[in-house]
């Protein structure tokens, strides 16, 4: 078997704009391609909690104080780093990622388009100054300055005013196996929230804050990317021991990664400090044979939080869900310990949505719980979830180590699975990112992908479909319009009222808007309760919905900041990695498939894998041999769309000459009384003709079903696959024909177009009429609506 890698158009593209130093053959990272199924077996992949080779250790020390009027922030940290890499290092790379938001011709806010989640980003801005470097080769004794070597990196695209990654020489090289000691000094300017971290008001989201190093990878050099706006992060594990210094309004009202460890108060000014992983847990082995690690630190505060705190439990969860256990035994085999540890859950919310406070419980527990079924236990003692202040939206949705922002609205009910939705999600990065931790800005569809195909799968296990709803003025109403309002193009958003140019000199695109969005006005005039549609969908089936968006455009295996396009970015790294392993289950079987996502969480542990290091575990943990699969799905681009034909008729009577088996001819007639006599027990004449097009080749069951409830069910093979496009299926039966279909159990959600994945003999003709009345009454209505210039 031959492991695959990155493909080599992209992995050259990538060499050429990020100037990085790959030998030949390898992955990203460093592992080698090995050929043969016995090299696979023998590649290495490391025990559990292994310190493998190439993995190096970060530990923090900081101390930052905060300008409560300015929001700025003055810090100190002291880094020791080991070096892991098996090679001499001569030099250290770290990230400034606030730098992002210093100016708008940042690479971030270039490739924005200047705005930050539909944002435009003219003032609020952010930035990091590093005031000093300093370097101890022998523990915290004969420092050494190193600010002269000081220098801005831009490794991926040159730009001159990207200011996310600087460089400092080291006086010799550090030695494999060698700790060096770095302090920096640094200040910086909290942005004004609008991605991930900064301020609003009172509220604080602090979110790669301090100057972060980079990851050396064995032969390749410092793996420390400019913060793209399609990319996350990447740093090493170690422990972070943080001492933050802000006003004593935050007294209780301060959260970060880890635990509190202590805090005083002294004048006016709070101290507190906080400890990642707690110093309970550093003590402690997890389940997986390994020390609890962690690779970064977030930290929020407000003096609006209103804190809750719960326990989840584990075997409450087991009793809730006996089946689920149930399914993990029979695949892990009864040697595997899949009890879960305890875990104190703390949610910050504000008043205004207090009553929602146990459904952040409820979401949480259950991403604690079948995360850690299937991939092992969340090893911290502790989880914090953070309700983002009002106005602070785009801090939303985000995930750190041990603490995740959610995000929800007023009004909002259970099955419309806000905030349950991005609450397992956030939570669920815990694992994939949190503790099995790949290279985001190279391979984000191991975290982003996994964690969308997981959390799909715990949403319907828990919640069930999800209630579509249309919002009016931030109100939800139950429903869906089935067609799109008129519009679109300036001569038809003229027709419609949307929008007409008023020809007016000096002024630049003026336009008159007499029907603008409005609230409650809409809903006055799409009447939804006659003109909408109710919509429960499987969050799994969205997955696909939103894949079909974007199919093909590029390979999974793309570096973030490389994609067509952000629908591309978006597409690859979320819903088309969570359909690819949606589908792998129907290839491989449920159980091998469990045990090969298991085997590779337990493997990369507080590590750095790649795709191939996913692909090589995945295969020896499941037992099977799915490389074609990796390389047309993971690898390619490639799509597949099956459909079906079918033709039926009794078996005619004969007419016209027949041979005897003497050589004599006679002659056949077609008498009609003997036709009506027997037209029951001629057989039937089948054929069924099912199609592919696309370049995928998937091993697809198709069932028939027939009048008197009998099935008989054939395999499209791969193999028959390569040979032709197509594969007709004649028989002859007594029992007619009431349905075929491709893929029966729908165990693919890859398929372009369902629609044409099956036949029936008996159609349904009542639906088409309800759905076209739907369809006349909503473009009456808002006809008439327009007509009126409201009604």
């Amino acid at each position: 078997m031959k492991l695959c890698s990155v493909p080599a158009s992209n992995r050259a593209r990538a060499d050429r704009r990020a100037g990085l130093r790959r030998p030949g053959n390898r992955f990203p990272g460093g592992r080698k391609a090995l050929p043969g199924l016995a090299a696979l077996l023998l590649a290495a992949v490391p025990a559990a909690g292994a310190q493998r080779p190439g993995d190096s250790r970060a530990d923090y020390r900081i101390e930052a104080k905060l300008d409560e009027a300015t929001k700025q922030l003055e810090g100190k940290l002291t880094l020791r780093w080991t070096n892991g890499s098996g090679e001499p290092v001569q030099d250290l790379w770290f990230h400034l990622y606030h730098n992002a938001f210093s100016n708008n011709r940042s690479t971030h806010l270039t490739e924005a388009g200047g705005e930050l989640r539909g944002v435009k980003m003219e003032e609020g801005w952010g930035w990091q100054q590093v005031e000093s470097v300093r370097v101890s080769l022998a523990g915290e004794a004969g420092w050494e300055d190193l600010f002269p070597s000081f220098r801005y990196r831009r490794p991926d695209d040159g730009r001159e005013d990207d200011r996310t990654v600087f460089s400092v020489d080291l006086p010799q090289p550090a030695a494999p196996g060698q700790t060096v000691v770095v302090q920096i000094t640094w200040r910086g300017q909290l942005p004004r929230v609008r991605r991930r971290t900064g301020y609003k008001d009172d509220f604080i989201l602090a979110a790669h804050w301090f100057p972060k190093l980079g990851v050396y990878e064995a032969g390749r050099g410092w793996n420390a990317h400019q913060f793209h706006a399609n990319t996350e992060f990447f740093a090493d594990y170690g422990t972070y021991d943080v001492t933050l210094d802000l006003p004593k309004e935050y007294v209780g009202k301060v959260w970060a990664s880890g635990v509190k460890s202590n805090e005083t108060i002294e004048g006016d000014r709070l101290k507190v400090r906080f400890d990642a992983p707690s110093d309970a847990d550093r003590r402690r082995t997890d389940a997986f044979g390994g020390q609890p690690l962690v690779h970064g630190f977030a930290w929020t505060a407000d003096t609006r939080f209103v804190p809750f705190h719960k326990t989840f439990r584990y075997a409450e969860w087991a009793d809730d869900f006996p089946g689920e256990v149930e399914k993990a035994h029979a695949a892990f085999g009864p040697t595997e310990d899949i009890g879960l540890r305890d875990v104190d859950i703390t949610v910050l919310i504000h008043p205004e949505r207090i009553d929602q406070v146990e459904r952040h419980f409820k979401a949480t527990e259950a991403a604690l719980f079948f995360y850690g079924l299937w991939f092992g236990e969340y090893p911290y003692q502790h989880i914090t979830v953070v309700d983002p202040a009002w106005g602070a939206r785009a801090a939303g949705g985000m995930e750190y180590p041990t603490l995740f922002t959610s995000g929800t609205r007023l009004f909002t009910t259970e099955d419309m699975h806000t905030p349950e939705g991005v609450t397992v999600h956030e939570a669920g990065h815990q694992f994939w990112y949190g503790l099995v931790g790949n290279n985001e800005f190279e391979a984000a569809f191991l975290d982003e992908g996994f964690n969308s195909y997981t959390d799909s799968e715990v949403m319907f296990r828990v919640y069930g479909e999800q209630r579509s709803t249309t919002s009016y003025a931030n109100i939800p109403v139950d429903g869906v319009p089935v067609g799109g309002a008129p519009g679109g193009s300036p001569v038809a958003n003229a027709l419609v009222g949307k929008e007409i140019p008023i020809p007016i000199p000096f002024l630049p695109d003026p336009v008159l808007q007499p029907l603008p969005d409005s609230g409650f006005l809409d809903l006055w005039r799409d009447q939804p309760r006659l003109t909408f549609v109710p919509e429960r969908t499987d969050p799994r089936w969205n997955d696909r919905t939103r894949y079909l968006q974007s199919p093909d455009t590029d390979p999974l295996e793309t570096f973030g900041y490389l994609h067509a396009d952000r629908q591309s970015y978006s597409t690859n790294s979320y819903p088309r990695t969570a359909v690819a392993l949606r589908s792998m289950a129907a290839v491989v079987g449920y159980d091998n498939f469990l045990r090969g996502m298991r085997r590779y969480s337990k493997d990369w542990r507080y590590a750095h894998p790649y795709p191939g290091d996913f692909y090589a575990s995945f295969q020896e943990g499941a037992g099977v041999d799915v490389e074609w699969y990796f390389h047309e799905l993971f690898q390619g681009t490639g799509t597949v769309d099956w459909s079906v034909a079918v033709e039926q008729e009794r078996r005619p009577d004969p007419m016209g000459f027949f041979q005897s088996e003497g050589g004599e001819f006679f002659e056949r007639v077609e008498d009609e009384e003997e036709e009506d006599a027997d037209e029951d027990s001629r057989p039937w004449m089948i054929e069924v003709d099912v199609r592919r097009k696309g370049t995928l080749r998937l091993p697809v069951p198709i069932r028939l079903t027939f009048e008197d409830g009998s099935t008989q069910e054939i395999v499209w093979t791969r193999e028959e696959q390569e040979e032709t496009t197509w594969k007709r299926i004649e028989l002859e039966s007594d029992q007619k024909l009431t349905s075929v279909e491709i893929d029966p159990e729908r165990g693919y959600f890859l398929d372009k177009n369902m629609a044409n994945n099956s036949w029936h003999d008996v159609h349904d003709r009542v639906a088409p009429w309800r759905w076209g009345e739907r369809v006349l009454s909503q473009y009456q209505r808002y006809l008439h609506w327009i007509g009126g210039f409201g009604g």
